[in-house]
């Protein structure tokens, strides 16, 4: 069948309905919801994600990206009576006790402890109100426009709030940030405690998902009874890493489940082109666009010219390497790249090679690739 003609239109404005039928019909007990691409940042599914609901203890995502960025982790901080007293959940700090900040911060992201979260407040910013203003102004500058926080560990306040896309942007920020992934990553952990002599608490992560799922996740679990369930984390397969933000869930983890599944179930290669890769009231909007590109590639490819300049009708793909475990290390790998000739992009924790205007000629940049050792996966621009 030649492409280009109204049989090839109509097939492809078939599977287009399709694919967004499917995302349609993806069932979540969730208020909102986001997928993210952890590499590029862009939009996978969402429900919802631009409406401000309360976080509950996904909060404290936001709470260690700052003591993180402090520098001061090392430093010990003194418990106070108003930490102490606190809400549960917590790890039951006593007034005068001592932590320093990196162990409070296992507390905060594994426990969910609300005490050692305003102890980190009050110890990084004098008071719980300083630090929350310090909180919105950095969720702020990271482009979480909808953030508002007003207390360090998600208990119910007034005007205390975030989208799940602004949740989702933080968290991706997060993932970048020194010991933040580390962190998560753990199941169980004893940090030293200062009381006197130490002692030492025991902590256990709340993240079903690290050990329970398909795919293995990172990830700050948060529940009150106005928020209900929260959940922010990132997972990652075949070398794609997604993010997921969910807002007022009654089945937290199947919702998750649910939204893994679906994203890694949307190629990130040619066949995306085809996938609603954001929300579905998007989708007639990205039928036309998709319309006109592959009958412009057909056509192309029917003329035996694969060079066709900067047209930007035309689809044009990558090969990517990552998402890598840090930025450092897809810089690493990029300037080994340079050595052997690649023209390479940077793009978050992730390696873009090329702008190719045929599937052939990018899967023959990504065998060469595969064959020295590397994953590649093909990318539509």
């Amino acid at each position: 069948m030649r492409w280009g003609g109204t049989a090839s239109v109509a097939l492809l404005a078939t599977l287009l309905a399709a694919t967004a039928a499917s995302a349609a019909e993806l069932r979540l007990t969730a208020r909102a919801a986001m997928v993210m691409d952890a590499a590029t940042g862009a939009v996978v599914w969402e429900h919802n994600a631009n409406e401000p609901l309360p976080p509950a203890s996904t909060t404290k995502v936001m709470t260690a990206i700052l003591a993180l960025e402090s520098g001061r982790l090392d430093d010990s901080f003194r418990v106070s009576a108003d930490a102490a007293d606190t809400p549960p959940s917590k790890i039951n700090l006593r007034p005068g006790q001592r932590m320093r900040l990196k162990n409070l911060l296992y507390a905060v992201l594994l426990n969910s402890a609300n005490d050692a979260a305003e102890v980190v407040a009050e110890g990084l910013g004098g008071s719980e109100e300083a630090f929350a203003a310090r909180m919105t102004a950095r969720a702020r500058e990271l482009g979480a426009s909808t953030a508002h926080f007003a207390n360090p560990h998600g208990l119910t306040a007034a005007g205390h709030e975030v989208s799940a896309r602004d949740l989702a942007t933080i968290f991706r920020h997060g993932l970048d940030v020194p010991l933040f992934r580390e962190i998560l990553e753990t199941r169980s952990v004893q940090v030293p405690l200062e009381s006197g002599g130490v002692q030492w608490v025991a902590l256990h992560s709340h993240n079903r998902l690290l050990t329970a799922s398909t795919y293995q996740v990172i990830g700050k679990t948060g529940y009150t009874r106005p928020a209900r369930r929260c959940f922010v984390g990132a997972a990652s397969h075949d070398g794609r890493e997604l993010i997921v933000a969910l807002l007022g869930a009654r089945d937290l983890w199947s919702d998750a489940q649910r939204l893994f599944t679906y994203g890694f179930g949307v190629a990130p290669g040619p066949a995306s082109a085809l996938m609603v890769r954001a929300t579905t009231h998007r989708h007639h909007r990205l039928a036309r666009h998709a319309v006109v590109q592959h009958a412009a590639l057909r056509r192309a490819a029917s003329e035996g010219d694969d060079d066709l300049g900067t047209d930007p009708r035309i689809a044009r793909y990558a090969v990517r390497l990552g998402p890598y475990a840090s930025r450092q290390a897809a810089l690493a790998t990029r300037s080994r790249l340079a050595q052997h000739g690649y023209r390479v992009v940077l793009a978050g924790r992730s390696l873009r090679i090329g702008s190719f205007t045929s599937v052939s000629k990018a899967e023959q940049a990504a065998t060469r690739l595969r064959q020295t050792g590397y994953r590649p996966v093909l990318v539509l621009l």
